[in-house]
């Protein structure tokens, strides 16, 4: 055996005693954000290796895997050269339990529209608890504030990877629905800050419909959908 060997052994042999340490900071988390999702992730076994390539992992159940969290104590435990930070090392934790969400609890429908393992479903589980929603470990990410609400809704950039838009479909039918005239010139409609007013003048635009009304002698014009119909303009 080398020295590099003998070094190497030694330092495999002092990360393993972190493990009991590590096991109970992710029991820990994973008990809390059970409670909050009425999940039982925290009773999933938690195994650590020296992985070189892949921080951590989330294995589901099969007929030939049991289902498990898996860390790398190259890069978790704090014995290292240059150990993750501890908010780093946290959003790691997250990163595999939204994992574990995304399949063990129901998803929406509106965030099923991309598939893949790091899909809408698997970001979506990421906005409930606070996880970086990114594949890959970057550093310093998991103190950045991250939109959320835009990561759901933008669609995937792979075009080898198949995918099921649902977002973007209810969107464009939307957006057709709302451009489908539902008043005709002459017809009396109210509107809640200006009153009542009579359309003299239709605009079909892209997205919506712009009605020209009078309102006591002011013309304004106006998106339909801010709009009623008078009820006495139904006679």
């Amino acid at each position: 055996m080398t020295y590099y060997d003998r070094e190497d052994q030694f330092l495999r042999q002092r990360l393993q005693k972190e493990i009991p340490v590590l096991t109970a900071l992710i029991k820990n988390l994973y008990e809390g954000l059970d409670r909050r999702f009425h999940l039982n992730g925290a009773k999933v076994p938690v195994t650590f290796g020296f992985d070189t390539d892949s921080l951590g992992s989330y294995t589901r159940q099969s007929a030939h895997n049991e289902e498990h969290f898996h860390f790398s104590l190259f890069f978790i435990a704090y014995g290292v050269k240059n150990p993750l930070s501890k908010e780093d090392r946290i959003d790691l934790f997250k990163h595999e339990y939204a994992h574990y969400m995304q399949y063990n609890m129901s998803i929406p429908e509106k965030y099923q529209w991309q598939t893949g393992t790091h899909g809408s479903a698997w970001k979506y589980c990421c906005s409930l608890i606070g996880a970086v929603p990114t594949p890959y470990y970057k550093a310093g990410e998991a103190l950045r504030d991250h939109d959320y609400d835009k990561v759901l809704k933008n669609r995937i950039h792979d075009k080898t990877v198949p995918i099921r838009d649902t977002y973007q479909r209810l969107q464009k039918a939307q957006k057709q629905k709302n451009e489908i005239i539902h008043y005709k010139i002459g017809d009396e409609v109210a509107h809640p800050r200006f009153g009542n007013g009579i359309v003299e003048k239709i605009s079909p635009r892209s997205g919506g419909v712009h009605l020209h009304i009078r309102f006591d002698g002011e013309v304004k014009c106006i998106d339909q959908k801010w709009l009623m119909k008078r009820r006495d303009s139904y006679k």
